[in-house]
């Protein structure tokens, strides 16, 4: 379920992406994609390597948090080389990561599980 207020907080810029769709930047590593009512879809986490976002995928998948998950080249963070596109990623798991980004720049903490973004 997603949580617009929530969103709100953390939102830095909504791009129209037409017929309603957003892209939600909440950080320069994490953004959403929207559908015209407002539902999240998909979750975007940028990286400088295909290795850094492969370790991420597999640390997400490890526990289970989202419904699929595919690394390639960066299409919607254009700051980052590669992306892990995520569906289903939990509103709990995308804040949290945002809230880490804001502590500890570059290092997003998943239980034991460490994935270091430089």
């Amino acid at each position: 379920m997603n949580s617009p207020t929530l969103f709100t907080s953390v939102l830095l810029d909504k791009i129209d992406l037409g017929d309603g769709w957003n892209l939600n930047i909440l950080s320069h590593r994490i953004a959403t994609i929207t559908n015209p009512k407002g539902r999240r879809k998909i979750t975007y986490f940028g990286f400088d390597t295909e290795e850094q976002a492969r370790e991420f995928k597999a640390a997400i998948e490890q526990l289970g948090a989202v419904s699929a998950a595919v690394v390639r080249p960066s299409q919607r963070l254009s700051y980052y080389a590669w992306e892990c596109k995520v569906w289903g990623c939990p509103i709990e798991l995308i804040l949290a990561l945002v809230e880490r980004q804001k502590s500890e720049q570059n290092v997003m903490i998943f239980d034991n599980s460490i994935v270091k973004m430089q």
